[in-house]
């Protein structure tokens, strides 16, 4: 499977009610945002984070049109979401990009990937990334594979150059990242981990 982990940014800091209202928004926003890209929602398998979702795309979607489309027409939907939106509803998301081989037991999904695809939403940088830019709506993480597979080889609008290099070290991951703020510079990440392609 493909694999696409959402977050929404400063989930835990709102009310309950706001809570409630931005979970129901973010699936509107993921569901609208597939179909437009030409993934049938149907076909995706879900599991819920409370603040964000595990999203499993089948193999046969293209990665290209995940990593163009799909991407793109979310930050399409959050822009419409922002104008119409009150500020405590605010609604800012980091994902990641990944793919790999998952099972399924009577309890959900479970594998060395999926941990990988979670690790990448959850990296510090990425939420740096994503704060830096206060006009952004989406920050984006692609594993090394995936850039290197998909992203390097710029498939349709995408540009492997607009994407950063960082470091991705916790105690059973030892790995790099790729960060993309779309429509945003190259957000200001130590020269360390500047990438070298």
């Amino acid at each position: 499977y493909s694999m696409i982990i959402v977050d929404i940014e400063k989930f835990g800091q709102r009310k309950n009610p706001d809570q409630h209202w931005l979970r129901r928004q973010m699936y509107d926003v993921l569901e609208t945002a597939a179909t437009q890209a030409g993934i049938p929602w149907s076909d995706c398998h879900r599991a819920d984070r409370g603040d964000g979702v595990i999203i499993l795309i089948p193999a046969s979607v293209a990665k290209e049109n995940i990593t163009e489309g799909f991407v793109r027409e979310v930050g399409t939907e959050l822009g419409a979401y922002a104008r119409r939106s009150r500020e405590s509803v605010a609604m800012r998301m980091r994902m990641a990009l990944h793919a790999g081989d998952v099972v399924r037991d009577d309890h959900g999904w479970v594998g060395a990937e999926l941990n990988t695809a979670c690790r990448l939403v959850d990296l510090p940088a990425l939420r740096d990334a994503l704060a830096q830019m206060s006009r952004a709506r989406l920050a984006l993480v692609v594993s090394d594979m995936w850039f290197n597979t998909v992203v390097w080889h710029d498939p349709g609008a995408v540009d492997h150059r607009d994407f950063t290099r960082v470091p991705i070290k916790t105690k059973e991951l030892d790995d790099w990242g790729w960060i993309h703020v779309p429509g945003h510079p190259r957000p200001d990440i130590s020269p360390s981990t500047k990438p070298t392609r």
